[in-house]
C-alpha cells in the first residue's frame, strides 16, 4: 500500500511544479511514508545527492505524514529532517543525514504532553513568545487558571522547562507620581526649567543635595500657587509594571454636530473630539536601579469655534513633546516648553464707586494684555 501511495505522490510531485518558478513545488503530500524515501524523492527533483550516516536501520524505519504547499524542495527537505529528529548538513549539492544520538533509543524524541503552571507570566503571551523560539512544539493556554499546555518531544520540553523557570518571576512595579501645572512662562525658570537644547531638565538627586533640591523645587512651586501665578491642572498617580505603558488621560470629550447628506436629505450626527491632558509613560528598570523612562505629554484645548455653512466646529490647539531619559529611583523629571498665548482682561475699580450700577464703569478701568502661559509636567517614578 505504501509503495502505491508513494508512486502516486511522486507522480503528483512531478506535475506540482509552477511553470513560472520551477524551484517551487505547489504541493507535497505523503501519508505514513518512510522519511528516507520522501527525502530521496525531493532530493532527486532538486538535484541533491544524499549521504546517510549512523544507524541505517533506524533511518529507514522512520515514517511521517507530510502536507506542504508552495515550498522549495531544499526547504522542504530541511523542514522534514529537523522536525523528525535528524541532523542535517548541506555541503554544495550534497546533503548529510544522521539521527541524533539520543534518538536512537527514542527517549529524547518521544512526543509527550505536559501542563505547566505559570506564577507570574500570562499563558497567552508566553505561548506566543515560546512558539517563536520552538516552532515544532505546540503551545496552548490551558483551561486552568494561568497554565500552559505543551506538546512536543522530551528533549525540547526539558529546555522549555528550564527557560520558563528562569523567566517566570515577579515583575517589579513602578509608581508614577505627577503634577501638571500651568504658570506664566516668565516664572518657569524659578522652578528649575532650562531650555539649552531641549525641554527636559533633571532635579538632581545626589548625596546631600537630594533633600534641599526637592524642597526648593516644591517650596517655589507652592509660593507661585499661593500667589495665584500658577494653577495645578492635575495631580495623577498611577502604577505600572516594568516596561509596560501607563496612560493618564484627564480631559473632556467635546461634542459637535456633523451634517450627513444623503440625496436631498441632510441629517445631523454627533461627533466627539478629546481635549485636556494626556500623559504616556513607559518605565524600564535597569540592573543598577536606574529607570529609563519614555515620556510623552500632550495638552490640548479649544482655541476657537469656527463657523461654517455646515455649522460650528471646534479648533483644537495641541501642545506635545516626547523624550526618553534615565534617572534614579525617586528623582523628579521636569518637562516644560508647552507654550500657549492668550489674552487676559484686567479690571481696576475705585473703591465703592466702581461697583455702583449704571455709573460704575466711569470709575473703572479695563485693560487687555497678552499673556504667555506654559504647561509644566513634574514626574517622579518610584520602584515598589
Amino acid at each position: 500500500m505504501i509503495r502505491i501511495i508513494l508512486l502516486f505522490v511522486i507522480w503528483g510531485l512531478m506535475i506540482g511544479y509552477s511553470p513560472a518558478d520551477a524551484s517551487v513545488m505547489k504541493q507535497i503530500d505523503f501519508e505514513d511514508a518512510p522519511i528516507v524515501g520522501v527525502i530521496q524523492t525531493l532530493a532527486k527533483s532538486a538535484g541533491f545527492d544524499l549521504v546517510m550516516a549512523g544507524e541505517q536501520t533506524y533511518l529507514q524505519n522512520k515514517k511521517a505524514t507530510i502536507h506542504l504547499k508552495e515550498i522549495e524542495p531544499g526547504e522542504a527537505i530541511e523542514l522534514i529532517l529537523r522536525t523528525n529528529g535528524f541532523n542535517y548538513e548541506k555541503k554544495g549539492k550534497a546533503i548529510l543525514i544522521s539521527a541524533l544520538p539520543q534518538d536512537l533509543n527514542g527517549s529524547a524524541y518521544k512526543t509527550i504532553t505536559e501542563n505547566i503552571k505559570l506564577k507570574h507570566l500570562t499563558a497567552s503571551r508566553t505561548a506566543e513568545l515560546l512558539g517563536k523560539l520552538f516552532p515544532t512544539v505546540l503551545f496552548q493556554p490551558g483551561s486552568r487558571a494561568n497554565s500552559l499546555v505543551i506538546r512536543g518531544r522530551e528533549g525540547e520540553l526539558e529546555e522549555i522547562r528550564r527557560l520558563v523557570a528562569e523567566i517566570d518571576k515577579s515583575t517589579p512595579q513602578v509608581l508614577i507620581e505627577g503634577r501638571v501645572v500651568e504658570l506664566a512662562s516668565s516664572d518657569s525658570a524659578k522652578i528649575g526649567i532650562s531650555y539649552n537644547n531641549g525641554i527636559v531638565k533633571f532635579v538632581t538627586n545626589k548625596d546631600s543635595k537630594k533633600t534641599s533640591l526637592a524642597e526648593n523645587l516644591y517650596s517655589t512651586l507652592n509660593a507661585l500657587l499661593a500667589e495665584g501665578r500658577a494653577n495645578i491642572i492635575a495631580s495623577p498617580r498611577i502604577a505600572t509594571l516594568d516596561n509596560q505603558e501607563a496612560l493618564i488621560n484627564i480631559g473632556s470629550r467635546i461634542p459637535y454636530a456633523v451634517p450627513v447628506t444623503s440625496g436631498t436629505t441632510t441629517q445631523w450626527t454627533v461627533d466627539y473630539i478629546d481635549a485636556g491632558v494626556k500623559l504616556k509613560i513607559i518605565p524600564q528598570l535597569g540592573q543598577d536601579g536606574d529607570i529609563t523612562t519614555f515620556i510623552q505629554p500632550e495638552v490640548s484645548s479649544i482655541s476657537e469655534w469656527r463657523t461654517t455653512p455646515a455649522g460650528d466646529f471646534p479648533v483644537i490647539s495641541t501642545r506635545n513633546a516626547s523624550s526618553t531619559v534615565r534617572i534614579k529611583n525617586g528623582e523628579t523629571i521636569i518637562i516644560g516648553g508647552l507654550l500657549s498665548e492668550g489674552e487676559r482682561e484686567n479690571i481696576s475699580r475705585v473703591p465703592i464707586l466702581g461697583y455702583l450700577p449704571l455709573v460704575g464703569f466711569i470709575f473703572s478701568n479695563r485693560s487687555v494684555e497678552k499673556e504667555k502661559t506654559e504647561i509644566v509636567f513634574l514626574i517622579t517614578p518610584y520602584i515598589i
